[in-house]
C-alpha cells in the first residue's frame, strides 16, 4: 500500500474523509432551534347517553332499552342521545376531546360504558337520563345521582349549574342522590343527570323543544366547568401552544429532511477518488479536492432555509327494564 512512511497519512486522511461522510450524511433538521416542549395533555370528557336500542324481530335474541316514553310518545333513549350529542358540540367547541359510550340507536351495557371512559382516562364522566315516576305525575325537576364520596363534589355543584340554569326554562333543580350501584369503578369523578321527569306533563313537553334541550346541554357544559376549572384552562394552554408551535414546523421537525446538502450523491465518488490517489501516493491533489468539497459544502448547506417542496406538501396534506329507580 504505498510506502511505509506515508501510511500514517493514509490512516489520518481515511478518517477525515469518512468524517466528513459521515456530516455530509446526517439528516438535516428544518431549524437549529431547541425542540419544543411537549404540548398540554388534551382534556377528556365521557358523555353516556342513556339506553339506546330498537326491537329487532328478525333477532328476538337481540338486547335493547328504549328507556321510559313521555304521554307525548317522547322516547328517553332518543333524548339522551340527542341531548348527548349538544353536549359534545360545545366540548368540541371548547377544545375538549370527547368520548361517547354511544353515538347511534344500539344497546350498550353498564360495564363497557364505564370501560370506555376509564380507558379513555376521561377526566369526567357524565351519564344523561331522563326521569320517570308514574305514581305522581306532579314530580319534577333535575336530580343527580352520583356513586360514592368521591363523586358527591361533583353531583353538588352539577345540580346547583342545573337548577341556576334550567329554572328559567321551567325546571326546577331537586338536589342530588347516592346511587351506589352504579359508576362505582369510575377513575374520575362520575355523575349521572336525571335531566327532568318523563312523567311530568309539562316538562316531557318542554323537551320537545330544541331551546330546551339546547338549554339542557349548556347547563351541563356549565356543571363540569364548575367542578373542574382545568376543563376550560387546559384547552386556553393546548390553543396557545398549538400558535407558538404550528403543525407545518412539528411535522417538519418529525421528518428529518436532506434538503441543503446538494453533495450528499457525490460522497461515496469522491471518497473512492480519494482513497485512489493516496493509493497512488499523489496527496496533494487529494488534499486540494477535499478541500474544494468542503468548500462547496459550506456554501450550499443551508440547514436554516426551510425546504419549499417541503412546505407545500405539508400544505397539500392538511389539504325492557328501567336501569334506573327512582327518588
Amino acid at each position: 500500500m504505498g510506502h511505509p512512511a506515508r501510511r500514517p497519512v493514509f490512516v489520518s486522511l481515511s478518517a477525515a474523509i469518512a468524517a466528513l461522510t459521515a456530516v455530509l450524511s446526517a439528516p438535516v433538521s428544518p431549524a437549529l432551534a431547541a425542540p419544543a416542549p411537549p404540548p398540554p395533555v388534551p382534556y377528556v370528557v365521557t358523555i353516556d347517553p342513556g339506553h339506546g336500542g330498537s326491537p329487532d324481530d328478525a333477532h328476538p335474541e337481540k338486547l335493547f332499552d328504549p328507556g321510559v316514553r313521555a304521554a307525548n310518545g317522547l322516547l328517553e333513549k332518543d333524548l339522551t342521545l340527542d341531548i348527548a350529542r349538544r353536549v359534545r358540540g360545545l366540548l368540541q367547541a371548547h377544545g375538549v376531546q370527547v368520548v361517547m359510550t354511544r353515538d347511534s340507536d344500539k344497546f350498550v351495557d353498564i360495564t363497557p360504558r364505564i370501560q370506555a371512559a376509564n380507558h379513555g382516562r376521561s377526566n369526567l364522566f357524565v351519564s344523561i337520563h331522563l326521569n320517570y315516576f308514574g305514581e305522581d305525575p306532579n314530580v319534577h325537576g333535575s336530580l343527580v345521582l352520583y356513586p360514592n364520596a368521591a363523586s358527591e363534589p361533583f353531583a353538588r355543584a352539577m345540580s346547583a349549574t342545573l337548577a341556576q340554569r334550567l329554572e328559567p326554562v321551567g325546571i326546577r333543580g331537586s338536589g342530588i342522590m347516592l346511587k351506589d350501584n352504579l359508576w362505582t369503578t369510575a377513575q374520575m369523578p362520575a355523575v349521572t343527570v336525571e335531566a327532568a321527569y318523563l312523567s311530568n306533563r309539562t316538562e316531557a313537553d318542554l323537551l320537545k323543544q330544541a331551546s330546551t334541550r339546547d338549554a339542557l346541554a349548556g347547563a351541563v357544559l356549565a356543571g363540569m366547568q364548575a367542578q373542574d376549572p382545568e376543563l376550560t384552562r387546559r384547552p386556553a394552554e393546548i390553543a396557545a401552544y398549538q400558535k407558538a408551535h404550528p403543525a407545518h414546523l412539528a411535522a417538519a421537525a418529525a421528518k428529518p429532511s436532506t434538503h441543503g446538502n446538494p453533495l450528499l450523491p457525490w460522497v461515496p465518488l469522491a471518497v473512492a477518488a480519494a482513497l485512489a490517489y493516496v493509493l497512488r501516493r499523489q496527496l496533494i491533489p487529494v488534499l486540494a479536492m477535499l478541500i474544494a468539497i468542503i468548500g462547496m459544502a459550506l456554501g450550499r448547506f443551508k440547514p436554516d432555509e426551510p425546504d419549499r417542496r417541503t412546505r407545500s406538501g405539508v400544505r397539500r396534506r392538511r389539504s325492557r327494564a328501567r336501569i334506573f329507580g327512582t327518588p
